[in-house]
C-alpha cells in the first residue's frame, strides 16, 4: 500500500491529461489504438511492427471512454502500477520489506523510468507483465502446484505479445526454476525440472501463438522483417542501426546505484548462502548487458532493462550496508575514538549518498514532466483543429498532432519510423504514393528541405499555411482558408 499510494500521489502531480507528448513513441501507439477504435484492422490495414495486445487494450479503452490522451495515459499508469507492485513483491519474497521498499524507490528514481511509467509506450507494459509472470513462478517455487506454473507461462505469453523485449526476463526465470529446490539435485530432480520447464514453456507458447493467430493475424511479415530482417538502408540526417550504439551516459547518470549494485554482487559472492537472494537480478543484469552490447539500434527506453536489476541489487546492497552500520554502532558507550563507530558512520554516509542522489533525480524527473508543454498551447495543433471540420485525412510523420486533433491518418502511415525504412518496408516515394491515393486535406511535414518526391505532390493543390521551427502545415486549396 505504501508503494502504490506513493506512486498514485506522484502520478496525480503529473499533467497526464494535458501534456502534448511525454515519450516520442507515444505518437505511434496512440494512433494505432485510435485507428483500431475506428474500425481499421491491425496488420491488414495498419502497418505495425509490434505485437497486438497493447494496441487492442488501448483501442478498447478508447471505445469505452473516448480517444483522449488522458484515457491512454491512465492505461499507461495502470501498467506502471503493475511494474512497481510486481517488482516490490518479487524483492519482498526474497529479502526483507525494507529492501523491497528501498529497491522500489530506487527503481522509480532511475533515469527515464518515471517518464516511461506514464507514457503510452510498450516497454513498461511488457516488462511489468513479465515481472508478474516471474512473481507467479516464484509462488510455484514455494507451493509446487501446476496451476501457478501454467499461470506464469500464460502471463509470459501475454507479455511477449505486448513486446518481444519481455524475453529479457526469461533467463532469470529459468535459473530460478532450475535452482528452486534444496541442495540435493539428483537425476530425478533434473527430470522433474525439465518437465516443469516444458509445462511452463508450453503454456507460454500456446498463449503467444493463440494471440498471434487471432489479434496478431498477418503480423509476421512486418514484425519479423523489422526485427530480424536484413537492415538495408541508412537515412539522411538519421543514419542506420549501427549509428545507435549503447549509450553509457545513462549509466553515468545512475552511477551511485550502479556502484552500489556492483558492491552488492561482490558482497553476495563473499557471503555464503546469500547468493540465492540476488541470483534473479544478477542473471537479468548479465542477460541485458550481453544483449545490448551486441544489439543495434539502442533507444533510451531500453534502459528500463538495466534499471530493474540495478535498482534491485542497489536496494539489497543499501539494506545490507544499513544492517552492517547498525551492528557497528551498537557498541555502548559510543566513543568518537572507536574505529567501529567511524566505520559505521562511513557506511551510513555511503548509503545516504545513494538515497539522496536518487531522490534528487526523481525530483528532477517530476519537475521536468510537470513542465511538459500542454497540447492546448500548441499553435500548429490549433491550426489543424481549425481546418478539422473539412478534413477527413491527414498525412503526418508526427502522428501525435492528428491524434490530438481527432483526425485520421492513412492506416498504412500510422507508423512511419526509421526501422521501417531500414528494413526495406518503406521509401519516400512509397509514402508519397500513399498520400496521392488518399488526397489528404492536411499534410504535416518536417521543416526541412523537401525531397524531390514531395515537391510535385505539394505543388499540385496545396498551400503552406503555418510553419514553426519543427514542422510546416500544408492545407489543400479545396479547403476554405
Amino acid at each position: 500500500m505504501v508503494v502504490l499510494g506513493g506512486l498514485l500521489l506522484i502520478f496525480s502531480r503529473l499533467p497526464l491529461g494535458t501534456a502534448f507528448e511525454f515519450g516520442q513513441d507515444e505518437r505511434y501507439e496512440l494512433m494505432k489504438g485510435f485507428l483500431c477504435s475506428k474500425g481499421f484492422v491491425l496488420y491488414k490495414e495498419i502497418w505495425n511492427d509490434q505485437p497486438p495486445v497493447h494496441t487492442m487494450l488501448l483501442s478498447a479503452a478508447f471505445k469505452a471512454w473516448g480517444p483522449s490522451i488522458l484515457t491512454a495515459r491512465m492505461v499507461a499508469t495502470g501498467f506502471g502500477l503493475l511494474l512497481f507492485s510486481s517488482f516490490y513483491l518479487l524483492v519482498r519474497q526474497r529479502s526483507s520489506m525494507l529492501c523491497a521498499l528501498l529497491a522500489a524507490f530506487l527503481l522509480l528514481a532511475s533515469p527515464v523510468v518515471l517518464l516511461l511509467s506514464a507514457s503510452v509506450m510498450l516497454e513498461v507494459p511488457a516488462i511489468g507483465t513479465a515481472l508478474l509472470s516471474a512473481l507467479l513462478l516464484r509462488r510455484w517455487c514455494e507451493r509446487p502446484h501446476w496451476g501457478w506454473l501454467v499461470a506464469s507461462g500464460v502471463v509470459m505469453g501475454v507479455a511477449l505479445q505486448i513486446k518481444l523485449t519481455a524475453a529479457v526476463v526469461v533467463p532469470a526465470m529459468l535459473v530460478e526454476l532450475a535452482l528452486h529446490g534444496g541442495p540435493e539435485r539428483g537425476p530425478a530432480y533434473w527430470r522433474e525440472t525439465l518437465l516443469s520447464v516444458g509445462q511452463w514453456g508450453t503454456a507460454a507458447m500456446a498463449l503467444f501463438l493463440g494471440i498471434g493467430f487471432t489479434w496478431g493475424s498477418g503480423s509476421l511479415q512486418s514484425s519479423f522483417r523489422s526485427h530480424f530482417g536484413a537492415q538495408v538502408a541508412s537515412l539522411p540526417r538519421v543514419g542506420g542501426p549501427a549509428d545507435f550504439p549503447f549509450a553509457a551516459s545513462l549509466l553515468w547518470q545512475h552511477l551511485e546505484c550502479v556502484l552500489a549494485a556492483l558492491t552488492g554482487l561482490l558482497w553476495a559472492v563473499r557471503q555464503q548462502g546469500r547468493w540465492r537472494e540476488i541470483r534473479f537480478p544478477a542473471t537479468m543484469l548479465a542477460t541485458v548487458s550481453l544483449i545490448h552490447l551486441i544489439h543495434r539500434p539502442w533507444w533510451n527506453y531500453y534502459y528500463l532493462h538495466f534499471a530493474v536489476p540495478v535498482a534491485w541489487l542497489a536496494g539489497w546492497a543499501t539494506t545490507e550496508a544499513l544492517g552492517a552500520a547498525a551492528g557497528l554502532l551498537s557498541v555502548r558507550p559510543l566513543r568518537a575514538s572507536s574505529r567501529r563507530v567511524w566505520q559505521g558512520i562511513a557506511v551510513c554516509a555511503l548509503a545516504a549518498v545513494v538515497l539522496a542522489r536518487s531522490e534528487r533525480r526523481l525530483e528532477g524527473s517530476i519537475d521536468s514532466m510537470q513542465r511538459s508543454p500542454p497540447a492546448n498551447a500548441n499553435a500548429m495543433l490549433a491550426a489543424m483543429r481549425r481546418y478539422a471540420p473539412r478534413t477527413r485525412w491527414v498525412c503526418a510523420q508526427a502522428v501525435i498532432y492528428p491524434f490530438h486533433a481527432r483526425l485520421l491518418v492513412p492506416p498504412e502511415l500510422a507508423v512511419v519510423m526509421a526501422k521501417r525504412f531500414w528494413s526495406g518496408q518503406a521509401s519516400a516515394a512509397e509514402i508519397v504514393d500513399i498520400c496521392k491515393r488518399y488526397r489528404p486535406e492536411q499534410v504535416l511535414l518536417p521543416n526541412l528541405p523537401l525531397g524531390v518526391e514531395w515537391q510535385p505532390f505539394l505543388s499540385d493543390g496545396y498551400e503552406a499555411v503555418l510553419a514553426d521551427k519543427d514542422f510546416v502545415l500544408y492545407v489543400s486549396r479545396s479547403v476554405p482558408h
